[in-house]
């Protein structure tokens, strides 16, 4: 839904949440604290029957977003979903707009099979016109006045993540440095990525996630590409940059790393885990090589 303000959303939000309540359903509103706020005084005592969390918490990068939904369904079972979302989508960079995007449009396929019911929320007034096309594009259905209705500009899920991929990625700058990486033992490796993060001011809690996305990254790039593989770092609007190439050319299926993997199969839990460790990775893959790129903000 787009709506125009506290009175459009409150006229389809409370009509949606307590359809879910009186139906028996789970139901879960992931909002800014704001809006809780005017639910829950809406609501009135119906309100401690929902579930609420922080959309600044939830919606802190798409892995992390999906993994939180699909636990929110695992400790739900065989119970209808309902779940009402405000995605945070505020002071967002060209990249990472589109990194939600996709992630908007993989939640249909991922959940696909899943019995649930999900309204997302966005006010018109506040989002930018590249945003706006993202939501149309991955929102089967819209609300208006006379209730849902098909949207004519929904794109197949499949479509819009390979366009997300197929713009190349900013050139690596003439200053980055870079490292060889022709070993198994990435001790030398982590040295390298280390300090240029701790030079950079990344927190001793976010270092540790870098370091094992870079050592996880190499590792793949060592035993299933082909050399060269190189690793070079360098800062970029604030953020530090850990981009890993190899000459091997992948040809990945499905929706790599963006879904929590079975945990009865030990293989698959490796780019997921590096998409779960950083806010934005971004891959490309071709003839001429593999590129995985990490972008850390230090905080």
């Amino acid at each position: 839904m787009l709506h125009s303000g506290d009175e459009s959303y409150l006229a389809a939000a409370i009509p949606f949440l307590v359809e879910g309540l009186e139906a028996g359903e789970a139901v879960l509103a992931v909002i800014p604290a704001a809006t809780e706020v005017r639910l829950r005084h809406a609501l009135g005592a119906r309100a401690d029957a929902l579930e609420f969390r922080d959309a600044a918490h939830w919606y802190s990068h798409p892995t992390r977003t999906i993994a939180a939904y699909s636990s929110f369904i695992d400790d739900h079972p065989a119970t209808r979903i309902r779940a009402l979302a405000e995605p945070g989508w505020k002071a967002r960079t060209p990249a990472e707009i589109a990194e939600w995007t996709r992630y908007e449009s993989i939640v249909n396929q991922a959940f696909a099979d899943v019995d649930a019911a999900v309204l997302c929320m966005y006010d018109r007034r506040l989002i930018a016109p590249d945003v706006l096309d993202g939501v149309l594009h991955t929102h089967p259905e819209l609300v208006g006045g006379a209730g849902p209705h098909v949207n004519d500009a929904y794109r197949d899920p499949h479509a819009v993540y390979a366009e997300v991929d197929r713009p190349p990625l900013p050139p690596v700058p003439p200053d980055a440095r870079a490292m060889p990486v022709d070993s198994i033992d990435l001790c030398a490796l982590r040295a390298f990525v280390g300090g240029h993060a701790e030079d950079h001011g990344i927190t001793s809690a976010r270092l540790h996630d870098l370091l094992v996305a870079t050592t996880e990254v190499a590792t793949n790039a060592i035993r299933h590409g082909l050399p060269p593989v190189t690793c070079r770092t360098w800062a970029d609007g604030g953020d530090l940059v850990v981009d890993v190439t190899d000459g091997g050319h992948w040809r990945p299926e499905g929706l790599p790393g963006f879904l929590p993997p079975d945990p009865l199969v030990r293989a698959g839990f490796g780019l997921w885990g590096v998409r779960m460790l950083c806010p934005l990775v971004q891959l490309r893959t071709g003839p001429t090589g593999t590129d995985i790129r990490l972008r850390v903000p230090p905080r």
